[in-house]
């Protein structure tokens, strides 16, 4: 058995972050700091999904039965992600990188303004606010579904190791929560609402800016991207050294926490140019 405690401290002091801004928003309960709070939820979410990214690749702890145990108790339960189903997309994701047969470009921007190009203002305002209105994610939902009940053979996807201890960590979860509203419901609703509420909306138009801030176009001359943000975008786009992608990429079995030793005279873009990535500067 192997633990990458570093990982789990981080782990822990996030979701602490997160819940412990969850239990405020609810106590306070103020139209003003609420939303507020709620900022800082969706970028500790992100966070914790950033950690899970680690844990994908099996890099939180060995055997892959620890790791996947712990992260579905501190991000695949709470954040309604079980991390079989994801594996089985970003692990194809890796092999298929740069194609047509990537699962980000059939699944995550099917039917979507983003072309791994920068867009206009008019498109680019309609892909974030779909993604901050859970619009696109409700369709990437459905073409994942669909893919997997009429396989159309593009993705081939693998269905992933799911165990037991998932369904016993969600059914715990589910029923601390359900007690907990039966005792105190007006206060289970509030909770519901500062934690779902962020986690379907800023939390996923986080999570797909930095998408666009990864990858390009099929004819650009590189087709991921790496960053050197400052320490806001640490905080918010690129906490744990996400931004070293296409590092991440070439050696995919470094945690987060080595990738800067492992990749000393790496090329980066500065963080402030994203907005050039995103936008080419018409309307």
């Amino acid at each position: 058995m192997k633990v990458h405690w570093r990982s789990v401290v981080a782990l822990f002091v996030e979701a602490t972050v997160a819940w412990s801004t969850a239990a405020l928003a609810v106590w306070l309960w103020h139209p003003l700091w609420t939303p507020l709070l709620c900022v800082v939820i969706a970028t500790r979410q992100h966070a914790l999904f950033i950690l899970y990214h680690d844990a994908v690749h099996g890099l939180i702890a060995k055997p892959q039965r620890l790791n996947d145990a712990f992260i579905n108790a501190f991000v695949g339960v709470p954040q309604s992600l079980p991390i079989h189903l994801y594996r089985a997309l970003h692990l194809v994701h890796h092999r298929t990188l740069g194609s047509e047969l990537d699962p980000e470009r059939v699944l995550l921007y099917a039917g979507q303004d983003w072309d791994y190009r920068p867009l206009p203002a008019r498109p680019l305002i309609r892909q974030l606010a779909g993604d901050l209105l859970l619009v696109n994610n409700l369709l990437t939902l459905f073409l994942y579904m669909r893919e997997r009940i009429w396989p159309t053979g593009r993705l081939k996807l693998p269905k992933g190791r799911i165990y037991p201890e998932y369904y016993v960590l969600a059914g715990l979860f589910w029923t601390a929560f359900v007690a907990f509203a039966w005792s105190f419901p007006a206060l289970a609703l509030k909770g519901f609402i500062v934690w779902f509420v962020p986690l379907l909306t800023l939390t996923q138009a986080i999570q797909k800016v930095r998408s666009f801030a990864e990858h390009a176009a099929l004819d650009a001359p590189e087709w991921s991207y790496s960053w050197e943000p400052g320490l806001f975008g640490r905080l918010v786009l690129w906490p744990y050294n996400i931004q070293y992608h296409r590092e991440h990429h070439e050696r995919p079995g470094i945690p987060w926490d080595e990738l800067p030793a492992a990749f000393p005279d790496r090329v980066a873009r500065p963080g402030k140019t994203l907005p050039r990535l995103m936008w080419d500067g018409t309307f």
